[in-house]
């Protein structure tokens, strides 16, 4: 990308935050890089990686499904996802409990070939 003479980089070091405030509904927290986002929409993550921890309740599985997901669909970017759990799927009907509630976190990252 060339910028024009005495332009910033569009680069910068400062985050952007967001604070957000959970509730009982809220399950699973997905972070993935652009090589994610570009070949699965935020609907498709999102029941993709409730089925997988339906399944075998392994929040590092459900990043790996989801980085292969990527690949097979021929991303042409690098691939990371991260997948936080507030809570076990099996939990879910239980009393709720005041112990905080992540559970787990997880990432994986491939790069695309």
């Amino acid at each position: 990308m060339k910028l024009p003479f005495g332009s910033a980089s569009p680069l910068t070091a400062e985050p952007e935050f967001q604070w957000t405030l959970l509730t009982e509904d809220d399950e699973f927290l997905i972070i993935g890089c652009d090589g994610i986002w570009d070949v699965i929409s935020n609907q498709e993550a999102v029941s993709l990686v409730r089925s997988e921890l339906r399944h075998h309740n392994d929040p590092q599985q459900c990043a790996r499904e989801l980085i292969n997901q990527a690949l097979m669909r021929d991303t042409c970017d690098n691939v990371t996802a991260i997948i936080v759990c507030f809570s076990s799927p099996e939990s879910q009907d239980s009393v709720p409990s005041r112990r905080p509630r992540l559970r787990l976190c997880m990432s994986e990252g491939r790069r695309s070939s």
